[in-house]
């Protein structure tokens, strides 16, 4: 009893995790990103779990919410399954408030896609300038972290799961992260290399 609430206030902290969608662009034919640098990197941690460590690569001097390309990359220290990563992203939303017209749908897509993760996963969303967006699975990412990332590199390093179309949904996932409204606005300083 005491794992399966672990799980679940694990999940519930987990302020989301990258959507897995059904395939509906090649990452291919989609617009390339240019090699981003990073703009700052953060830990969750949850009462005593370590949940993920993030890191958040842009282009540009400073942080800007709306100016794409933007990658977020979570790389997870502990098993958690994909239904859970799905209901704590619909939770996130719901905390913040967010008008999404497309919610129900992008989440049904994650649960078809969104594999189970295990300690050392890594899942990476690169939203394009024309706010596509892609994600890449890293089974086991390495211990560092590069200043700075390209989409060539993610092709060779991970594998391409899927991607969602629909421009509404990139600035909506990162902001579960990035918003003023998060709910981990520590996280969110770090990540946008205010701390």
């Amino acid at each position: 009893m005491f794992n399966q609430l672990s799980k679940k206030l694990v999940a519930l902290a987990m302020l989301s995790v990258p959507l897995l969608v059904p395939l509906q662009a090649s990452a291919s034919t989609a617009t390339q990103l240019s090699t981003l640098e990073l703009r700052g990197t953060a830990d969750l941690r949850y009462l005593f779990w370590d949940v993920y460590s993030a890191a958040l690569y842009t282009g540009g001097e400073a942080y800007q919410a709306d100016q794409f390309p933007q990658v977020l990359s979570l790389t997870y220290k502990r098993d958690i399954e994909a239904q859970e990563l799905v209901d704590a992203t619909r939770e996130q939303w719901q905390k913040q408030k967010l008008v999404l017209d497309n919610a129900e749908q992008w989440l049904r897509q994650l649960v078809q896609l969104w594999p189970d993760i295990q300690k050392g996963n890594q899942l990476i969303l690169v939203v394009d300038r024309d706010k596509q967006s892609r994600f890449y699975f890293r089974p086991d990412p390495g211990a560092e972290v590069k200043s700075a990332l390209s989409e060539a590199e993610l092709k060779t390093s991970a594998r391409f799961l899927g991607a969602i179309n629909d421009r509404a949904f990139g600035p909506a996932f990162l902001a579960i992260w990035l918003s003023e409204k998060t709910t981990e606005p520590k996280l969110r300083e770090q990540l946008i290399g205010k701390r």
